[in-house]
């Protein structure tokens, strides 16, 4: 059974669930985050954040904004601006990604292959395109439901098929990540809506999420994908809902369920 969080703010809308979680065996499915300002932080947020931030540094040997990072490079788009973003990013990550690792969300996100054998694509760029064109004046019937991810065959993903096809962020590669089962990607699926022509809103699905290690940092890479996207379209920044098919409450990695619960204390103090 599932159960829905909805908060204004992403820490509060966090912290809920993962009180919820710490309440029923530090496992459940089918956790809802709704989240109507994502963008807004006050004071005891960042303070909250920090905390958490504290402890994955200790004991997880991670930090928040890590985590952040592999789902949108938000120090590398402010410092440089969306021109030519991907290439700096991609190139940057060329160089980091260690080897036999499946690279980051991001990474992804910004290149593709493409059907013809050695091309690649930017998903990220026909998001936009897509978007922008839809909430032109005179540009075509606005579509609210079609910048999907993760379920589309490859052949749709590079826009050749239909004007108005699914425009796809890619997370999973089944040619790649086919036979993995521990350490395939986390997140399985994105899709933006036009909400009025006017905003855009996006939805996370995790085939798996860990709360204590990863969560936090998750909405804040989400809320900066959603940022760029809407900045880059020319729309306002909407909602962000994020779907965790299979939530845990990893508490060892803020240093054990005692430590753990005294923090989720602290925070919701």
């Amino acid at each position: 059974m599932g159960s829905i969080f909805l908060e204004d703010r992403i820490v509060p809308t966090w912290l809920a669930a993962a009180k919820h979680l710490q309440a029923n065996g530090r496992r459940c499915r089918n956790l809802v985050l709704e989240i109507d300002h994502p963008m807004l932080l006050t004071a005891k947020d960042q303070g909250a954040i920090a905390l958490v931030d504290t402890a994955l540094r200790k004991h997880a040997d991670l930090s928040v904004l890590t985590v952040a990072g592999t789902i949108f490079p938000q120090g590398l788009y402010r410092r440089h601006g969306a021109e030519g973003l991907d290439e700096r990013f991609l190139k940057i990550m060329k160089r980091a990604k260690k080897k036999g690792t499946w690279g980051t969300y991001a990474m992804r996100m910004m290149q593709r292959r493409g059907r013809a054998a050695g091309t690649t694509f930017n998903p990220l760029e026909r998001v936009i395109f897509k978007l922008k064109r839809a909430s032109t004046p005179g540009a075509g019937k606005p579509f609210e439901s079609v910048y999907e991810l993760g379920v589309h065959v490859a052949e749709d993903l590079d826009g050749q098929q239909s004007e108005f096809a699914a425009c796809e962020l890619p997370t999973y590669d089944s040619a790649l990540d086919g036979e993995m089962v521990s350490n395939m990607p986390c997140l399985s699926h994105l899709t933006f809506k036009l909400t009025d022509k006017k905003s855009v809103d996006l939805t996370a699905i995790y085939r798996s999420h860990y709360y204590a290690q990863r969560a936090l940092g998750n909405l804040i890479g989400l809320t900066h994908l959603l940022t760029f996207v809407a900045e880059q379209s020319g729309l306002e920044v909407g909602r962000l809902t994020c779907i965790s098919t299979d939530a845990t409450l990893d508490l060892e990695n803020w240093g054990g369920i005692p430590a753990g619960k005294a923090l989720l204390a602290q925070i919701e103090a």
